[in-house]
């Protein structure tokens, strides 16, 4: 008899029945890109094997949503999962008894242990050799060829489903690792389904700011996405977890992370390379670097409430790539690091750091990717401290430049909606010029700025010889009664403090 199914989603479900010494053997094969979701109030009973295939491009997912886990299984369970060659993966047993030996072809198998970082968060990865614990990621390398793992689960051993946790730890040592190397865990989706970051009945993500990273073996590069009031995602980052999926969560205290069959979701139509709440009035600008064939995305975003420095659930700290070919930016906020910062409010003439880093020397461009919910002619420009050139990336959306290994990080700002010194690289420093024809002393203001201060002559050993207040005229001329010689012009000004030498003749 075939086993009943109830809410059942099913894409191409394939029921195997063979013949071996007289003996009928059933299999239900879920092929890649089905399904079988168990709703809540529902029961599924499984009289046979049941099988979750996975190729290169897709798995079979078998979610079971009921609380009380109204699913039974009374043959065994293979769950597959494909892996590519050649590359690091963050992977998790879906299954209660497997073993690291799953993994064949490689004994790179890796557990990472936040409490032993100390001073250097590299210490923190951990050989491993043994049972898989569940709800804990591994990062697996396949040096060679590609991998089908087989998760097995036959006799006691049994599929997951049902609530899991997992501890989740900060460590804070006297001179140790810098606040963006504190406090990653690397956990896992322990379901042969997908999870659904956004289900808030079927998280606790007390201890952990509301972030997720997905390392993309492909890209290079992580994922995030970031959940709380305004989600966003960046990098390709979506709300779902994968089945049996590794990923990095960083954790604001020491605590525990859990999950229960509510979060988990089947098959789902294809995700954006972006996830952007339709109904958000929130002004962004999601800017990308580019370049080797690789790129890294950073969100800058205005939040009524918000905190200037890091704010849990609003920022998502920076979790770079490590490959030397892959660009990186961020935003730095305070000792932070931010790939998604969030301010509190939108005002002109505001000037935000964006570093970037990459450690193959080479030509990279740098621009916005897209915006939302600003303002018809806000302007955006991008001035790189190191050529010194302002582009305005309103009107072109791309800067391109030559890097070297060796540039200062901070190499950038992003101003939003510039005044007119900055749009003429008039900074505080270039807001006057000070010269000197005989005894006549002539100022001359740069900036469009109003002006209010004084001026000063001070003779070399530091004397005041002359004083005046310093108007908002453009240029000042005015004659000094002093000795011929050398002098300091000095300028205070709600501007700048300037000092400039002079010299005065007959």
């Amino acid at each position: 008899m075939l086993p009943f199914l109830k809410h059942i989603t099913t894409i191409v479900i394939q029921l195997t029945i063979l013949l071996v010494s007289n003996v009928l053997l059933a299999q239900l094969i879920l092929q890649p890109g089905s399904s079988i979701t168990v709703k809540q109030g529902s029961i599924l009973y499984v009289g046979c094997d049941l099988q979750l295939k996975s190729n290169s491009t897709a798995s079979g997912h078998f979610a079971d949503q009921t609380i009380n886990t109204s699913v039974t299984i009374t043959g065994d369970v293979l769950v597959e999962r494909f892996l590519s060659s050649d590359g690091w993966h963050n992977t998790s047993s879906p299954v209660s008894n497997a073993r690291s030996n799953v993994y064949t072809g490689t004994d790179m198998v890796f557990y990472y242990n936040e409490t032993i970082i100390l001073n250097d968060w590299e210490f923190g990865w951990v050989f491993y050799n043994g049972l898989l614990s569940l709800m804990k990621g591994y990062d697996i390398f396949l040096p060679t060829s590609d991998l089908t793992v087989i998760y097995t689960a036959t006799g006691a051993e049994s599929l997951n489903t049902g609530a899991y946790s997992i501890p989740v730890t900060r460590t804070n040592v006297p001179n140790g690792e810098i606040e963006n190397h504190k406090g990653w865990n690397l956990v896992g989706n322990p379901y042969p389904s997908p999870l659904d970051w956004l289900v808030e009945d079927g998280w606790n993500k007390t201890a952990i700011n509301d972030a997720k990273y997905i390392w993309n073996p492909a890209a290079n590069n992580y994922t995030i996405f970031l959940g709380g009031r305004e989600p966003v995602g960046i990098n390709g980052g979506t709300q779902y977890i994968p089945s049996n999926q590794g990923f990095w969560v960083q954790a604001i205290q020491n605590g525990t992370l859990q999950v229960n069959n509510r979060a988990r979701k089947s098959i789902m139509s294809a995700t954006p390379d972006f996830y952007k709440n339709s109904d958000s009035e929130t002004p962004l600008v999601c800017f990308q670097a580019d370049g080797n064939g690789y790129s890294d995305q950073s969100i800058i975003r205005f939040i009524s409430g918000s905190a200037l420095n890091f704010d849990a659930g609003l920022d998502a700290v920076k979790l770079s790539s490590g490959s030397e070919l892959v660009p990186q930016i961020c935003t730095v906020a305070g000792k932070n690091f931010l790939a998604i910062n969030t301010l509190p409010q939108l005002t002109d003439n505001l000037r935000i750091e964006l570093n970037f880093t990459s450690g193959t020397p080479g030509f990279y461009s740098l621009g916005i990717a897209y915006t939302t919910n600003f303002d018809n002619g806000y302007e955006i420009y991008l001035s790189d401290r190191l050529t010194h050139d302002l582009v305005n990336l309103t009107n072109d959306p791309v800067y391109r430049f030559f890097h070297d290994p060796g540039n200062a990080k901070g190499r950038f700002y992003v101003y939003f909606n510039p005044s007119d010194d900055i749009k003429n690289k008039i900074t505080p420093e270039n807001s006057f010029s000070v010269f000197a024809c005989r005894n006549l002393i002539t100022i001359v203001k740069h900036s469009g700025k109003e002006v209010s201060g004084k001026f000063v002559l001070y003779d070399i050993l530091g004397r005041c010889r002359y004083s005046r207040p310093l108007t908002n005229d453009s240029q000042i001329r005015f004659q000094v009664d002093v000795p011929a010689g050398y002098y300091v012009a000095h300028i205070e000004s709600n501007l700048f403090t300037f000092n400039q030498k002079v010299r005065i003749t007959d």
